[in-house]
């Protein structure tokens, strides 16, 4: 795809949402997500990389590595287009692209193994090529893949996976709904095999919209979050592309 084709596509998307282009000739790179131009702190949106914000007094697993390249890519200027509204701390996430660039940060980014994938936005097209450009680079184990923080847990082995963000595979068990929220369960005793849930009014729009959790029930599939402990280990879905089918 060609800049001016991928920038007219991202305005475009940016207008119809009412969000704004902003020219940043100069930014400093905060993580491998994150940068700062001014007084305004961006986020790459749709990514996730290791973070700026950790527990402990250790920066996560190629932490620096994920910083230089963002830098890299900040050191001629980019362009962005708000993603989604501000957060809470007034953090602006962001599709960016550099100057000299055919395509968006986050796209390069996932290609060289830098980032991983977090679905965020509505813009699932992109979504699903940042997901093929993550499949490419875990084959090849570049960047993060190549160390064993980043492994994609099976989900038996879930429990290794709680306190951050991670990939983790397995055979849905079950799939039912339960109270106000739906559930893909992958073992026998919910209290302690890994589960994956969703509010029910985020099951019905997304069957409503060809995306049946329901029909997971058996399939081998990859789920991608942040793991908590509720009973056992668990990820909460806010977004039907955290979901990859396997079969």
């Amino acid at each position: 795809m060609k800049r001016r084709d991928l920038l007219a596509g991202v305005l475009a998307l940016g207008v119809s949402r009412g969000f704004a282009q902003t020219i940043i000739p100069h930014a400093k790179a905060l993580s491998g997500g994150r940068f700062i131009a001014g007084d305004v702190e961006y986020v790459l949106a749709d990514v996730m990389a290791p973070p700026l914000y950790a527990l402990g007094d250790q920066s996560p697993a190629y932490f620096a590595q994920s910083r230089s390249a963002l830098q890299m890519l900040l050191s001629n200027g980019v362009e962005t287009h708000d993603a989604l509204p501000p957060t809470r701390w007034g953090v602006k996430p962001v599709f960016a692209t550099a100057y000299d660039a055919d395509e968006t940060l986050q796209e390069t980014l996932v290609r060289l193994g830098a980032v991983r994938v977090a679905p965020q936005t509505e813009d699932h097209d992109f979504i699903r090529r940042l997901l093929a450009l993550e499949q490419e680079a875990r084959a090849a184990r570049l960047g993060l893949w190549a160390l064993e923080d980043y492994r994609v847990f099976g989900a038996k082995q879930a429990a290794g996976a709680i306190g951050a963000y991670n990939l983790i595979e397995g055979q849905v068990l079950r799939a039912e709904k339960n109270g106000s929220r739906f559930y893909l369960n992958f073992g026998e005793d919910f209290r302690e095999d890994f589960t994956a849930g969703a509010a029910s009014r985020l099951y019905t729009r997304w069957r409503k919209n060809g995306a049946d959790l329901a029909a997971l029930n058996g399939a081998n599939i990859r789920v991608r979050g942040f793991v908590e402990v509720i009973n056992g280990p668990s990820i909460d879905l806010k977004h039907p592309l955290q979901i990859e089918r396997l079969d």
